[in-house]
Formats: C-alpha cells, structure tokens, sequence
C-alpha cells in the first residue's frame, strides 16, 4: 500500500511553561499573548488553515484550557487536544499526538513560534510541497544564521545545497560557533512520516531529562530515512517569543505589518523616537 504525502493534519505543541516571560506567563499562557491584534496562537492557526490544514491537536499543560477554549468555536477548524501531563521535552510533546495523527503524515508548528510574511501562499506551504514531492520522511523549516548565534539553535548539515530544498545527514543542538556544521538553524515547522514516533520512543532523555526531537530525527537518519530541509528566503523569517526581547520585536513587528494600523504605528514609533532623541 502507498503512504499518503498529503498533510492534512498539525500538531501545535503548547505545553512550556515560559517560564523566561514570567510574571507575564503566571496570568496567560506565553502562546495566547498578543502580536498586534491577534494571539500568538491565532496567527498559527490563520497560517495552518491558509495551506489547507483544518485538523489542529493543541498539546497543552493542564493549566492552558483556555487555549482550546479560545478556538473551539473558530470557523473552519476542527479544535482536538491532549495534556502533555510532565514537560519532558519536544519529542515528548510531539509523541502525545499519536492517538491523533494515526496512520497519517503530519506536520508540527511551534506554538512560540511565528513565521512572516503572511503571505499566500505561507512559507510553510513549502515544507507540505516538499514533503509530497521528495522522498521525504521528514522535513524541516531552515533559517540561515548568523555564526556568534548559531548555538542557540539545532543546527544541520546540507549532504549539499544549491536547489528550492536540500537533504541533510545530520543535526548538532546547540553546538559551539567553531563546531557547527552550517549556517541552518532549525526554524520551528516540521513534517513527519507517523514513523517518527518509533524513533521518539528509542530516544534516549538529554540535558534536564527531556526528549529532543532532533535527538529523534538524529535516528532517523542513522538509520537512512531521508530528512530534507526547506531553507527560508528573501524577508521570510522566523520569530519566537521565547524571551521579552524577542517577544517585544515580535510584536512591534506585528503591529508595524498591521493593514490598518501600521502607518499611525510606524508614526508613533517615528515621533517617539525623535521625542527621546
């Protein structure tokens, strides 16, 4: 029986407890603070559904019912979720999905994580085109890097470069400036083949006992399952919010990319500027 390439699904894994964002974090869940108008969750959602995906399962902690809550009633998606009951790490978090994704290909989307332009199609719309056009058991959005940061990502290495999307043979967490195999830092948006989950469970725990997932990918391709990545281009950009700095870039962005509010921001922004000059 052929697999299907066709993603229709997505995992939104949401369970961290952002902690770097606290007080902020102790009175909303760091995935439902604002960008603007919307959440943060809510500019995901937008972007899934943009690229045909209707299926969402949120992996949350028992203390973030509100985010389901926030989109049960939303047009157009069918809102699932589970408890990741203990925070042990990406991996751990994606694994609590299995129920859900079944025998189907999937894709993952940090829900710290945004990626703009928002634009049609979204940048992610290449990880599903890469998916069902190679073959692909995994894909993962890229983002170069400059080399003095490169050590707070996982970081892959291209078997080579030079077309739309490229394989890899291999991935370093966070490594030393010095070690890194390349400028591509993992950028929050995965696909996976279901068989992923048999590489989750033979992932041995790391740093603070939790699972990574390029831990996981790691043996995947120890065991010859093609991994391809799909590297951001042009203004295309990841943006996190795992920390006030890059939460308050995020959301001046936002506001600033804003249609009807972004001129009289970029105004504000213009006059205050001046102002404390």
């Amino acid at each position: 029986m052929v697999k299907s390439k066709v993603i229709r699904k997505a995992v939104i894994p949401a369970a961290g407890k952002g902690t770097r964002l606290q007080p902020l974090t102790l009175a909303i869940p760091k995935e439902m603070l604002p960008l603007g108008k919307k959440p943060v969750l809510e500019i995901i959602v937008d972007e899934l559904l943009s690229i045909g995906i209707q299926e969402i399962l949120f992996v949350i902690s028992k203390d973030k019912l509100s985010i389901p809550s926030y989109f049960e009633n939303a047009r157009g998606l069918k809102v699932n979720w589970t408890i990741q009951e203990h925070q042990r790490g990406l991996a751990d978090a994606i694994l609590c999905s299995e129920d859900f994704v079944g025998d189907d290909p999937f894709l993952v989307a940090l829900g710290d994580s945004i990626i703009t332009p928002n634009t049609i199609p979204h940048p992610t719309q290449k990880v599903l085109d890469c998916f069902a056009q190679t073959n692909a058991e995994a894909v993962i959005i890229v983002q170069s890097t400059p080399k003095e940061e490169v050590s707070r990502y996982g970081i892959v290495h291209p078997k080579s470069v030079g077309g739309k999307w490229f394989e890899i043979d291999l991935l370093v967490e966070k490594p030393e400036p010095e070690n890194a195999p390349s400028e591509y830092a993992i950028a929050g948006r995965y696909a996976f083949d279901p068989c992923v989950f048999e590489y989750i469970r033979n992932t041995l725990p790391g740093a603070r006992d939790e699972y990574q997932i390029t831990d996981s990918i790691g043996l995947m391709i120890e065991d010859k399952k093609p991994v391809w990545c799909v590297p951001l281009t042009g203004k295309e950009i990841r943006r996190d919010i795992g920390t006030f700095s890059s939460y308050f870039e995020a959301f001046t962005q936002a506001c600033l990319d804003d249609p009807e509010y972004g001129k009289d921001y970029r105004l504000l922004i213009d006059m205050l500027t001046r102002r404390l000059g």
